[in-house]
This record gives C-alpha cells, structure tokens and sequence, in this order.
C-alpha cells in the first residue's frame, strides 16, 4: 500500500506533464512502477528510498530512449571532484555526455551549464531533446542551459540509456559515489512550464486528495506505454 501511495503521489505532481513513459522509484528494488523493463543494477545498493552506487555501479534502462526525450532524476553525489559521468549515450564507447566536471555541470564537448548542488546534497536534474535536436538542461526545475546537438552527442539513437557509468574511451576513471531517489523519463521532450511542474519535492505519505488524484492516472494511463524510435 505504500508503495502504492508513493506511485500516486508522484503521478499526481507530474500530472501536468502528462504519463511518464517509465517511473522507477528506486525504493527496494529496479523495477518500473508503469510496468516496463526493470532497470539493470551494476553493483549499488537498493535502499528504502533510494539506490547507492559507488563508481561505475550506476544503472542501465535497457530501452531505446532515441533522439526525443526527458530524462528527470533526483541524484546526489558524495563529492565534486574532476570528471563524473551521470548520462552515457554511446554505449559507453564515448567521452561525449552529461557530467558534473568539478562544482559545475557540464555537457561534454560542449561546457559548463551553472553550479551543482554542494557535496551530499540532493538535486533535480533534468534533460530534454526535442525534434530540432535543442537540449535543454534543469536544475532543481529552473533552466540552467541549452545547445544545439546537431551533432547527435546527446541522440541514443538504438543504444540504452547508461546512468552513473563512464565509457571505455576514458577507462572509466571519470565516476564517482553517490545516490539517486528516482528516474523517469517521457518519450517527448517537455517544455519549461512542464518541468517546472515537476520541482516540488514528492510529499510523504499522500493527503486523500493527492492519492485520488494519482490513483485517477493510474488508471488513465494504464500501463500504455510506448517503445521510442530512433
């Protein structure tokens, strides 16, 4: 029951963004609480309400997230040091993608995006991509930079999605230890009204209200879900 709460309450926030396309509440275990794939632990710890990894043990959605998304997370990480890989798009045979490089955010090889959160504090991190390849990055709901990715560094294309793992190119030297409360991900690439939405923090246990009202997108959305293309 009060897991089922929790699934509420979140899809009650985030409903005026519309159904996520996968919601994994990292709370015991890697599963999608929409029903898709589960998500592929390398060696981190499922705790209560959140999965801890040291470096190199992030995650893998093994879906094809493709060239048009939102990827919305709440991670912290225990330090700030150097290169710390969050998102990997290439399979890991790339340098290219999004990190934190000392106290700031950085998307690699474009640059700095404004200051992290201090160490061991948590913050809202959110990328979208839309059909004009614009990547737009978040902090905490607030916009913090975008670029144009005619290039494609930030396009999946058919790979999965890699969280908290670095790529061979570097030998994974560029990870760090840390932990993260939540992922999601829309097959669209929400707009700055929609992730604003999205900034409050998910409430503990639920009001009547905020638990009919998730429930009520429970059971809109129903386990649809659709597969991205490239």
């Amino acid at each position: 029951m009060r897991k089922l709460i929790q699934i509420a309450a979140l899809l009650a926030i985030s409903g005026a963004a519309g159904a996520a396309d996968h919601l994994y509440l990292l709370d015991g275990s890697a599963a999608d609480a929409l029903g898709g794939a589960a998500l592929t632990s390398h060696g981190g710890t499922f705790g209560p309400t959140s999965y801890s990894f040291g470096p190199n043990q992030g995650l893998t959605l093994n879906d094809t997230l493709g060239s048009v998304y939102t990827i919305d997370m709440a991670v912290t990480f225990d330090t700030h040091s150097g290169w710390q890989k969050i998102v990997d798009f290439s399979a890991l045979t790339s340098d290219t993608g999004m990190y934190t490089y000392g106290s700031n955010w950085n998307f690699y090889n474009v640059g700095d995006f404004g200051a992290t959160t201090a160490d061991g504090v948590a913050s809202r991190l959110t990328l979208t991509r839309n059909a004009a390849s614009v990547v737009t990055i978040y902090m905490n709901g607030s916009q913090v930079g975008t670029f144009n990715d005619a290039g494609g560094i930030a396009n999946f294309g058919v790979n999965d999605a890699n969280f908290f793992i670095d790529d061979y190119a570097t030998s994974q030297r560029e990870a760090a230890a840390g932990s993260v409360d939540y992922i999601r991900t829309y097959d669209r690439a929400l707009d700055a009204r929609e992730v604003a939405s999205l900034a409050a923090p998910v409430p503990e246990p639920a009001s009547g209200a905020m638990l009919a009202a998730g429930l009520g997108m429970l059971a809109l959305i129903g386990g649809a879900r659709r597969r991205k293309q490239d």
